[in-house]
């Protein structure tokens, strides 16, 4: 009788915990979506669990999207937010490789702005997670800013910062949860380096729109 040949054990084993991991990995993608598809439904957004716009590389004039690699958006919610075009998604990218590889997880909103606003960078000037600067941008001194509030702000002019970025905007921005601001190719965004609840993205969402709202008054004034 011929003898059966079964695959090594240790193989097996390597097999099967790949499977649990990828199964793993979609339950909880699936239970992410499931957990921001009520705020999307209340905002009258549609959900994407996964990037029908190709994000980082369509919006890859913002310095965010220049970190890293294997970058990709989930849990992607378009529509309209106080009439302008919204995209609020989960952003990650890798750095480093083999054993030394690590997944970056952002909260992202985005907004669209004056294409006449010069492109600007606002980021926590100390942070457990600091992005390097690739924008190329001047830093502007701001002390108020930089000492109270411990935010750096980079800007094409000068003086856009200094008619439109004022402390109590700046306040607002770090009470939700250390964003960062950055204005660039007629889009406003927001980021913060980690996964937001359903609550905290929501205040994003409407920090985004004010801002919005208030740069365009004041940078028309």
């Amino acid at each position: 009788m011929a003898s059966m040949n079964y695959p090594p054990l240790p193989l097996t084993i390597f097999f099967a915990v790949l499977i649990v991991i990828w199964l793993l990995a979609t339950l909880k993608q699936r239970y992410r979506t499931a957990s921001i598809s009520g705020l999307a439904n209340e905002l009258r957004l549609r959900i994407f669990p996964r990037d029908p716009l190709n994000i980082p590389q369509r919006y890859e004039q913002l310095y965010l999207f220049g970190h890293g690699h294997a970058r990709r958006a989930r849990n992607v919610m378009i529509g309209h937010y106080h009439g302008r075009p919204i995209r609020v998604f989960d952003y990650l990218y890798e750095t480093g490789l083999g054993l030394d590889r690590r997944t970056q997880r952002f909260s992202v909103v985005m907004t669209q702005a004056d294409r006449g606003w010069p492109a600007l960078l606002v980021h926590p000037a100390e942070s457990e997670r600091p992005l390097y600067n690739l924008s190329g941008l001047e830093e502007v001194h701001l002390p108020e800013i930089q000492n109270k509030h411990q935010y750096a702000v980079f800007c094409e002019y000068e003086e856009f910062v200094r008619n439109n970025i004022r402390p109590d905007m700046v306040e607002k921005i770090k009470q939700n949860s250390g964003a960062i601001l950055e204005i660039c190719g007629g889009m406003l965004a927001l980021y913060v380096p980690r996964k937001l609840k359903p609550a905290q993205y929501r205040r994003l969402i409407e920090l985004a729109g004010e801002l919005t709202e208030q740069l365009s008054t004041s940078s028309s004034s």
